[in-house]
């Protein structure tokens, strides 16, 4: 009831009064239902509302309506208490009167409106394919409710979601593909290059988010991580953090693990993977790639996409405006990129800036 204000002086006792008024009424409804003593509150801050037609009521009578409280009796047996604050006025709320997905308060709004761009940089909806989705529909378990009933539905469903969340990101700020000035097209199921989103806003500054495997390209680009990884550090670097950062003795009998033939038959597998991966179209394509945006093939041939992805970052970097504040997100693979990107700029520039990985790919 505070967050309601009266147009004049009265407006803290009126506030204060109504606030006793609210909780003598919640004491009588808890005993009158037979509890004792009185259940624990939980209250937690809710999501943003955009409410033109509440505020426009509650103008009306003198009112400014700044939040809007729900009361209720959690299935635990406490009272859960949500405080949602409501969007002042018409050039903060979205132009077509929908909810904001972030307005510079919470940092879980803050993480919601970064998970929905890593959402819509796949850039197109893939639904599952029909065998394996249709029989999950037909028995009831549509992600949208049990009223959608055939594939058809649920596809369709999909679709109009994720336009929904597209347009939603775009009343948000300003969107675009970030694409380093390399001049690449990496959107496509059947592209090759690193795609990566670009978005600004005032109250966040600039997002870079990296969509995760989509492409063919972001694929191969997997096998080249794996090869390299396994074949080269892998085994290494578990011996260094069980020794150096564990402290734990290197006994005979790891070293017999080590020097396995499992081991060495997997690491003949990835081999014979890493000879494909050089042979392949896919490598083929970063070549020529890395030579028209002026990249050194060497170092494309040694890390694939990490050439690409510095670029991309280095051009974000460079347009910030002065105190503008860049955060890096990612999904996936993308999300292993991301952390990369993240470690690249403290590394070079000792800058830290804010990264947020969802089901990042560790390690690479």
């Amino acid at each position: 009831p505070r967050y309601v204000r009266w147009p004049s002086d009265v407006s803290r006792p009126m506030s204060a009064m109504a606030a006793g008024l609210l909780f003598a009424l919640t004491v009588a409804v808890a005993r009158a239902s037979g509890q004792h003593p009185f259940p624990a509150l939980r209250s937690e801050e809710g999501r943003h509302l955009a409410a033109p037609a509440l505020q426009e009521a509650a103008s009306a009578l003198g009112f400014k309506l700044e939040a809007v409280h729900t009361l209720g009796l959690h299935e635990t047996g406490s009272w859960a208490h949500s405080r949602r604050l409501v969007e002042q006025g018409a050039a903060s709320g979205p132009a077509d009167g929908g909810r904001r997905l972030y307005s510079g308060t919470t940092r879980r709004d803050f993480v919601r409106l970064l998970l929905q761009l890593n959402v819509v940089a796949y850039t197109i909806n893939d639904p599952y394919l029909e065998d394996v989705l249709k029989p999950v529909v037909e028995a009831g378990d549509s992600m949208y409710g049990p009223s959608v009933k055939t594939y058809a539905e649920e596809v369709a469903k999909e679709a109009a979601d994720f336009a929904a969340q597209w347009a939603e990101v775009r009343n948000e700020g300003n969107v675009t593909v970030a694409e380093g000035r390399l001049g690449l097209d990496a959107a496509a199921l059947d592209s090759v290059g690193v795609h990566a989103l670009e978005f600004s806003a005032p109250a966040v500054g600039r997002l870079l988010v990296f969509r995760g495997s989509f492409s063919s390209g972001d694929f191969d680009n997997i096998k080249a991580w794996i090869s390299g990884f396994i074949l080269k550090k892998g085994t290494a670097m578990m011996k260094n953090q069980w020794v150096t950062v564990g402290g734990l003795p290197w006994t005979e009998k790891l070293q017999g693990r080590k020097n396995s033939i499992f081991l060495a038959t997997s690491e003949s597998v990835f081999s014979t993977g890493s000879w494909w991966w050089y042979h392949s179209s896919f490598y083929s394509q970063i070549l020529e790639l890395a030579k028209k945006s002026g990249m050194d093939p060497a170092k494309v041939a040694e890390t694939g996409y990490w050439e690409f992805t510095k670029a991309i970052t280095e051009s974000v970097r460079t347009s910030l405006a002065a105190g503008e504040k860049l955060t890096m997100s990612g999904h996936s693979q993308g999300g292993g990129r991301a952390a990369l990107a993240s470690m690249y700029l403290e590394k070079k520039y000792n800058e830290k800036h804010d990264t947020v990985t969802f089901a990042a790919v560790g390690g690479l």
